[in-house]
């Protein structure tokens, strides 16, 4: 558990560690004082029994968890391992590979550089990569954005790619010659390349190599101090070991990989605290203002009707516990050994995410995830919506 997305955070252990005892009490304070008494240690009791049956039940080796309440990053944790052999276990500063999250998170830069006038959504790419080679039709910026740009998705093993690159434009001659799915614009199909393409604009146009742009732009505001671009080279404190379940349920270490050829599409690392983080800077106005984040939770209505992804977020209506409906700005994530799920409430100032080092059959994410919010709003800390 921990307090604030503040400085505070880069206290010493023993400091933070004090500070997460009391930050479910702080909270509950705020019930009348009989009822948060009674409710605090059964309510994290409840989460932590909870969210351990479902990690025991889906086998990975270390999962952690995070929850923001009123803007305020209330509870995380860690369940299992974050190095089995080591027996280092997993706590809520575990690093892990966040996979597709990556994509809103660079996805904030782009929207950092249209906010100051630098990027045009409706500008052809090639206008900001002049590498990317004339196709039949035109890739507008909005359209990587949107998983609308015809650019494919990963073919055969690409996913598990072990090449290193050195820089954005390497990564390019993978796909940047293949035609077109379909015309821009016309419909939705999820493309981590196209995606990719992002972390080429936002360098491209900042002048700043994109890790160096991240840190200074949006990691630095948001407190994000355990993220960044994985290097398998780069001793990153905190990070986990990588796993896969086998088909007798049992679970071995995942096979190498090099992530350089998907920065933003999927090559981050980072903690649920981060990600916690972010949410909170989002909320505070911390990146960018807030017509900006509005555009980015408005669902592009392509062609064919489609209108289930914003500007890198993916944007839906869900049913909270207490009947009534929110708006969900939500991302996942699937890397070699390493899954991820982020749900964000802006209105409520509610988000949750969990993070494992495992790939597993069935991902426990959601199941998760809903079981924290039935047992927060039983728990009276949160609730509203539309009915």
């Amino acid at each position: 558990m921990t307090l604030l997305s503040t400085p505070s955070d880069m206290a010493p252990r023993a400091v933070r560690t004090a500070l997460r005892a009391f930050s479910l009490a702080v909270l509950l304070a705020g019930l009348p004082q009989a009822r948060a008494a009674a409710q605090h240690a059964d309510l994290v009791d409840s989460l932590r029994a909870f969210v351990q049956s479902e990690v025991d039940r889906s086998g990975v080796v270390g999962l952690s968890v995070a929850l923001v309440v009123d803007d305020q990053l209330v509870w995380s944790d860690g369940f299992g391992y974050a190095d089995l052999e080591a027996g280092d276990r997993a706590t809520g500063s575990t690093r892990y590979r966040i996979g597709s999250v990556s994509k809103p998170v660079v996805g904030t830069a782009l929207m950092q550089l249209y906010e100051q006038g630098k990027v045009d959504l409706e500008a052809d790419i090639r206008t900001y990569i002049p590498q990317w080679p004339e196709k039949r039709f035109t890739i507008r910026v909005w359209h990587l954005l949107t998983h609308s740009s015809g650019i494919r998705h990963y073919n055969g093993d690409e996913f598990q790619s072990a090449v290193r690159y050195e820089d954005l434009v390497g990564p390019m001659d993978i796909f940047k010659d293949d035609p077109l799915l379909f015309q821009p614009g016309t419909q939705y199909s999820y493309s981590t390349y196209g995606f990719n393409l992002v972390a080429n604009i936002v360098e491209n146009v900042s002048g700043m190599p994109v890790e160096e742009y991240m840190r200074a732009h949006v990691y630095g505001p948001a407190w994000m101090i355990n993220t960044g671009l994985e290097d398998w080279f780069e001793i990153q404190p905190g990070r986990a070991k990588w796993y896969e379940q086998n088909r007798g349920g049992g679970v071995r270490n995942a096979i190498y990989v090099d992530v350089s050829n998907k920065y933003a599409g999927g090559g981050i690392t980072s903690t649920v605290e981060d990600l916690a983080r972010l949410h909170i800077a989002y909320q505070r106005g911390e990146l960018m203002r807030p017509e900006t984040m509005q555009l980015m939770y408005t669902p592009r209505v392509l062609a064919d009707g489609s209108e289930a992804y914003g500007l890198s977020w993916r944007i839906s209506v869900r049913e909270m516990p207490d009947g009534r409906r929110a708006r969900l700005v939500s991302h996942s994530g699937g890397s070699v050994g390493a899954t991820t799920l982020f749900w964000r409430f802006p209105e409520l100032g509610l988000a949750l995410a969990s993070v494992t080092n495992t790939t597993v059959q069935r991902s426990p994410h959601a199941r998760i995830l809903e079981g924290i919010l039935e047992r927060i709003y039983a728990a009276g800390l949160v609730g509203g919506g539309e009915r």
